[in-house]
């Protein structure tokens, strides 16, 4: 919530020292070493505000009386006025107890509290970093904006409801074309690039529809849900007053009881993608976004390895078409756009190679051998597409790899690495540090549990390449 541009969910770095209800809070002095780390987090991050609970709502409203006395000034938290600040240390038992009696009897009054709104609607951009927050920042929007348009139009009414109604509309039109504008700039540009000429007007007119309609669902559900009603109802008057606990509540409810249905476009027409299409699209992009910008010349010695790895990205990319729970145009666009990265991805070492020898007086390789590289990444694609196994498909393809290597005049140091692929890891004293084979085993492994785990959990394509230092995090 909204305290002088600074998100509440912020505060979560507040915890509870014991086990009380509201024991003494233990503050971890994040601001010390960066006062800018709170406030990147909530940038960055939508769970804290999605995760909005009773305890939330009593810091959020606690910290009300003060976010006058709080400023920004160069990216450092300055707390002018009363020192009993949270940001200054820690707020008595006593004291929250105190003021949790207040708003019980009182309330925390009717009027919307705009200032809080606008506050809690800024950063909703998508970028390639927070593209897998896709959906969790759209039921944000519309659900909030569902409980205040209810709100409104039970307690306002002529002019001052349309009043109040067109400042709603305003701040939610502010807070779309900043998503959409973003995402398109970002997850469609790369689209544009990869996908093809149109895609990314396609992709923000999808996103456009996706978000009015996920808003549409809301609002229906808010207005025939019992069990949303029968909590409103048994809801303390100040938490009825605080529309961002209301509206987390509203997304509780639509998750249990809701239809899956109102949460999606589910017959999509040609050219449109629902939400979790295009969550899962700005997933894939930064990942492959990623590896091009990445990727370093090192490895261009191994045209074997670098086969292999873009074989394994192709297996998980034909997966994640067809398990994915993808609409047939996302699918379809995810396979055109691997296929152009392939590509993009061998022009790009190259003239990374071409590069490096501008730098050096001696000749050194400026290409690499792409027929060694589809021979490898052709072989373990048509293993995988008999067996549908990405694992065994992995084990021949990287043993055939391997056997073409052998065959080859490669340098010691790709030599050395081939010999030792399939063993116990010669390149670090880690103990227990497994062998790039099975490195790369738990990629996919990890791969594929991720996207068992559907809405529950994201989704993790890890396609860190071969020399990347993703992989030894699967230790």
């Amino acid at each position: 919530m909204g305290i002088g541009g600074i998100s509440g969910g912020a505060f979560g770095l507040l915890r509870q020292a014991g086990g009380g209800a509201y024991s003494s809070f233990e503050y971890r002095s994040v601001y010390e070493a960066d006062p800018g780390a709170i406030i990147r987090k909530e940038e960055d991050r939508i769970e804290a505000k999605s995760h909005y609970t009773e305890d939330d709502a009593l810091w959020n409203q606690y910290m009300k009386q003060y976010r006058d006395s709080l400023k920004i000034t160069d990216k450092k938290l300055v707390v002018q006025g009363d020192p009993r600040s949270v940001l200054l240390g820690k707020v008595s038992e006593k004291e929250l107890e105190s003021f949790r009696q207040k708003v019980e009897k009182e309330g925390i009054g009717d009027e919307i509290d705009w200032r809080g709104l606008e506050s809690d609607f800024r950063h909703m951009e998508i970028s390639f970093e927070n593209a897998g927050y896709l959906n969790t920042k759209v039921d944000y929007i519309a659900s909030r904006y569902a409980v205040l348009k209810d709100r409104i139009e039970n307690s306002y009414v002529g002019e001052e409801k349309e009043q109040q109604m067109e400042k709603l509309n305003q701040i939610l039109d502010r807070t779309k074309k900043e998503l959409l504008d973003s995402y398109a700039d970002s997850v469609g540009e790369f689209y544009e690039e990869f996908g093809g000429s149109g895609t990314k007007k396609e992709l923000k007119d999808s996103l456009s529809k996706g978000i009015d309609n996920r808003i549409a669902g809301y609002e229906k559900h808010l207005k025939q849900s019992e069990t949303y009603a029968a909590l409103g109802d048994n809801t303390d008057r100040w938490l009825r007053q605080d529309d961002g606990y209301m509206a987390a509540r509203l997304r509780e409810d639509f998750e249990a009881y809701g239809s899956a249905a109102g949460k999606d476009v589910k017959d999509n027409s040609e050219g449109e993608y629902t939400l979790h299409d295009l969550e899962t699209a700005g997933v894939y992009a930064q990942e492959c976004r990623s590896r091009l910008k990445e990727q370093g010349t090192f490895w261009s010695d191994n045209e074997e390895r670098i086969g292999l790895d873009l074989a394994v990205q192709g297996m998980k990319t034909e997966y994640l078409a067809e398990h994915g729970k993808l609409s047939r145009n996302m699918q379809t666009l995810l396979l055109s756009a691997f296929d152009n990265y392939k590509k993009g991805y061998t022009d790009i070492l190259e003239q990374g190679l071409k590069e490096r020898a501008k730098a050096f007086p001696t000749q050194l390789k400026t290409s690499v051998d792409r027929d060694r590289i589809s021979a490898v990444y052709q072989y373990t694609m048509s293993q995988y597409r008999q067996s549908k196994d990405m694992m065994a498909a992995f084990a021949k393809g990287a043993k055939q790899a391997q056997a073409l290597f052998d065959k080859q005049s490669g340098n010691y140091s790709a030599r050395y690495e081939w010999n030792h692929f399939f063993d116990q890891s010669q390149y670090t004293n880690i103990k227990g540090e497994d062998c790039m084979y099975g490195k790369y085993e738990k990629s996919i492994s990890r791969f594929q549990q991720s996207l068992e785990q559907g809405d529950g959990g994201k989704l993790h394509l890890l396609f860190g390449s071969s020399g990347d230092y993703e992989l030894n995090l699967f230790l």
